[in-house]
């Protein structure tokens, strides 16, 4: 017979048998199609060597005015921003509690002898140790896992690459734990905090940030650097400074008593099917308002990053008088809010973390106000009419810009006293000038009292880059949401949308609640005649789950419909349309924008809206849901690779509670593949040079950037194989012999300095149940592939082999470095060989 060419249909399929697909593809890992024909994917190289702390769920990439290129990271205990592959933790500030003799060290002296080889120990006095951490005796770290009392267990001996000895009953054991006591509570376990201004207890000095440890609700500890030489309690006037409490990489169902709404699941056993603010996985949410970042986790409130401050500590030189004078190079508008941090100890009354607002002095000096509010006084004077005159606020008689002042000739008033301003402005009609005895009178007045410090001051004093709460900026009406699920600002109008939120004056989470600001507001979400803040709230579904911006329109999905969101102008503003109902989506970031048409996954199969809602027909629907841990849908993302006219879908696999697989979906083409990848998120930007995606190497990487896996400092190949679905000679009625194959391979794209290769095999089967039967073994069935293996390279002409089979198959795979393919049309010489 003559050379019979294997050109299969793009895409790959496994709704049916693989005798059933027959003249297409089978099975898939790291292969996409190009114009039809397969091709390995590319590689991927991390940004740089630096890390960060958490799994990453959010990805978000903008353009500073000065040209910085910034990358938002969002991670299950951090919240970053990234430049030039480093990242700077931005964190926000959830409290600030100032503590009296917070600290607790423990220390002790062993009660019997113990060898280098004891797993448990016991202490004279093992009050003061916390119930698990890392103690010192002589040079050997050990770290326990439990307490009791007196006794220490669980001991992993020569901590830290320590040595482990014999010591001696009598010998001083030195906790490296520090319990802490804060009567505010508030804090969970694995959340960050940091101290300020404590003085020595015990041998240790507790500066900086720690990660605690959670004991019980007003007490936690902390691992130190320095190991206690005393027991002790102290630590003077400390300052802590909680960060965001961190979440979860996993969705963890609670399950027993209580965990759950009354009278769900069944007696006695208790629901696993119930999120807290403690179990569901944290996810942030944020987009930039111009150069600035909006962010914040799901489930708590929105915070902005001001880029005027940047992400790093800005540096400034402080003034101690009444009141305090800043100087920074950093040029910061009138009521910009801003958090302090130090190296050492900030002047006496001003304290780390808590929110300051400026009160300009001139272009690089500012004052600072504890709060925003900024004053009209009236008052009267001589001269006919009304006089303005543009101050800033009044602290022990200087004029501060920023505070307008509003002479009347006449008029009735509460008399708010004698005052004494000094210095001048320009008024309406001239310049005034006001002196000592004007009696000064206002209809309201709620004056802004600006910060006088005093005492001393050590260290580099700086200005924090965390966020603020947006609650908390110049200006805010007192109604910004407490609490968002997700949140999103309107391309074209400006508007702040908040989805699944509190209503006005409420505490309590609405999730089908629907807020916005005002246009072009950050700080008024109170509806009034005057501006077009308002909210509506979602009838179809129980809670609001994604969103996503479209062309003319937000599409929102609820968990069990999906709805647009389009702009109508005053009075409406926003109104809503049910696109569709019946119709779920996976998770919060389930879906994806490419070419104006929007794609997700759902809890049960793909869709795409165009303009309507439409089912997309998935060849590997029941490959997919078969094998999808469902516990793990929040855990479900996608993104584009529009190089490629691709749409990918990660997701958990059955027996996984972390991203390990990927279905792609090219638009185009009309085809899928899948394979196996763990990645955490992924963002395809037109402002960088390739996809960037977070991995479980706490990196973030480069996709589509050479040939390799350079995920981390070591060059990996990349492992890519397909395999077709079954073919036959005249539906299989005689067996088949082939000998001989003309491969069609390109090597384009592949390192230079290295010999590309890849494997071909060409495996017979007797039937579709014999499984793969190696050459000249007919009718041997084998528990496993005996494939006849074709080493093939760019030099390869042809090769012979001897393969008998009713059915076969092909399979191609790659693991070397350096190796980029792409299979042609190959052919093999095959002919009939009777019909057993």
């Amino acid at each position: 017979m003559p050379l019979k060419k294997i050109l299969l249909k793009p895409g790959v399929n496994r709704e049916n048998t693989r005798y059933t697909n027959e003249g297409g593809w089978y099975e898939s890992d790291k292969v996409r199609f190009r114009q039809g024909t397969p091709e390995k994917i590319g590689g991927w190289d991390r940004i740089s060597a630096n890390t960060f702390l958490g799994v990453c769920r959010s990805l978000w990439n903008w353009v500073t005015l000065a040209g910085q290129n910034l990358l938002g990271i969002g991670t299950s205990v951090k919240f970053y921003i990234e430049n030039s592959g480093v990242y700077y933790d931005v964190t926000p500030i959830r409290a600030e509690d100032t503590l009296t003799n917070p600290f607790t060290t423990g220390y002790s002296t062993l009660s019997a002898t113990i060898t280098a080889a004891d797993t448990s120990l016991t202490v004279a006095s093992g009050t003061n140790f916390a119930p698990n951490g890392v103690i010192l005796i002589g040079t050997e770290q050990i770290a326990y896992t439990s307490k009791a009392t007196n006794t220490l267990s669980g001991l992993t001996r020569g901590y830290n690459s320590t040595t482990a000895a014999a010591h001696t009953s009598g010998d001083v054991v030195g906790s490296y734990n520090v319990i802490v006591t804060d009567v505010f509570g508030g804090f969970f376990n694995n959340d960050f905090v940091i101290f300020y201004n404590a003085s020595a207890v015990g041998g240790i000095t507790v500066y900086g940030e720690y990660q605690l440890t959670y004991l019980t609700t007003t007490t936690f500890s902390i691992l130190t650097t320095t190991a206690a030489t005393s027991s002790a309690t102290g630590g003077g006037t400390v300052y802590a400074v909680y960060q965001v409490t961190t979440g979860s990489a996993t969705y963890i169902p609670q399950v027993g008593w209580g965990a759950g709404p009354w009278g769900t699941g069944p007696w006695g056993i208790g629901n696993t099917d119930v999120i807290s603010a403690n179990s569901g996985i944290r996810i942030w949410n944020q987009i930039n308002w111009g150069e600035d970042l909006i962010y914040g986790p799901r489930g708590g409130p929105m915070y902005y990053w001001n880029a005027a401050i940047g992400y790093t500590n800005s540096t400034v030189t402080m003034t101690i008088a009444s009141p305090c004078v800043v100087t920074t190079g950093a040029t910061l508008p009138n009521n910009t809010a801003l958090t302090l941090t130090t190296t050492g100890a900030l002047p006496t009354g001003l304290i780390p973390g808590v929110t300051y607002y400026t009160r300009y002095k001139s272009a690089t000096t500012f004052y600072l106000s504890a709060t925003s509010t900024e004053v009209s006084f009236t008052a009267a004077c001589t001269g006919a009419g009304v006089n303005t005159l543009t101050v800033t606020a009044i602290n022990s008689g200087t004029i501060l810009t920023g505070m307008t002042v509003i002479y009347l000739f006449s008029g009735s008033y509460l008399s708010l006293g004698t005052m004494t301003f000094t210095g001048s402005g320009t008024g309406g009609t001239g310049t005034y000038s006001v002196s000592a005895g004007v009696t000064v009178v206002s209809q309201a007045m709620t004056s802004s009292t600006l910060i006088d410090t005093s005492g001393t001051q050590s260290g580099i004093q700086a200005i924090s880059p965390r966020g603020i709460l947006l609650s908390a900026l110049a200006g805010s009406d007192g109604f910004c949401p407490l609490y968002q699920n997700t949140f999103t600002i309107s391309d074209a109008s400006r508007f702040v949308l908040a989805f699944g939120t509190n209503d006005y004056g409420s505490t309590i989470l609405d999730p089908m609640l629907i807020r916005w600001s005002d246009q072009e507001s950050l700080t008024t979400w109170f509806p009034a005649i005057t501006n077009q803040a308002g909210s509506l709230r979602l009838s179809h579904g129980s809670k609001i789950v994604a969103t996503l911006q479209s062309r003319q329109e937000i599409l929102v999905w609820t968990d069990s419909s999906i709805y647009s969101l389009q702009y109508l102008g005053p009075p409406v503003v926003w109104g809503s349309q049910l696109l569709a109902d019946s119709v779920s989506i996976a998770g919060p970031n389930a879906a994806a924008m490419a070419s104006g048409v929007a794609y997700w996954m759902a809890i049960d199969k793909f869709y795409k809206y165009d303009g309507r809602v439409q089912t997309l027909n998935c060849g590997l629907l029941r490959y997919v849901y078969n094998d999808i841990n469902q516990l793990q849908y929040d855990q479900v993302f996608a993104s584009t690779n529009e190089g490629f006219n691709e749409v990918w879908f990660f997701y958990c696999s059955k027996n996984s509670s972390t991203v390990d697989r990927y279905v792609i979906y090219n638009y185009v083409e009309n085809i899928w593949m899948y394979g196996t990848l763990a990645r955490t998120a992924w963002l395809d930007t037109g402002l960088r040079n390739y996809p960037i995606a977070a991995t479980y190497s706490s990196n973030i990487v480069n996709h589509e950037y050479g040939v390799d896996n350079n995920e981390t400092a070591t060059t990996l190949a990349i492992e890519a194989s397909i395999t077709s679905a079954q073919f036959d000679i005249e539906d299989g009625h005689n067996m088949a012999f082939a000998w001989r194959m003309i491969p069609d391979l390109t090597f384009s794209g592949s390192t230079g300095g290295t010999t590309p290769a890849v494997t071909m095999y060409l495996q017979g089967l007797n039937n579709s149940g014999s499984g793969i039967t190696q050459s000249g073994n007919a009718g041997v069935a084998h528990t496993g592939p005996a494939p006849a293996a074709i080493n093939v390279d760019e030099f390869t002409g042809q090769v012979y082999i001897r393969l008998r089979g009713r059915q076969m198959q092909m399979q191609i795979t790659s693991n070397t470095i350096g190796t980029q393919w792409q299979l042609g049309a190959p052919r093999i010489d095959i002919r009939p060989d009777g019909r057993r």
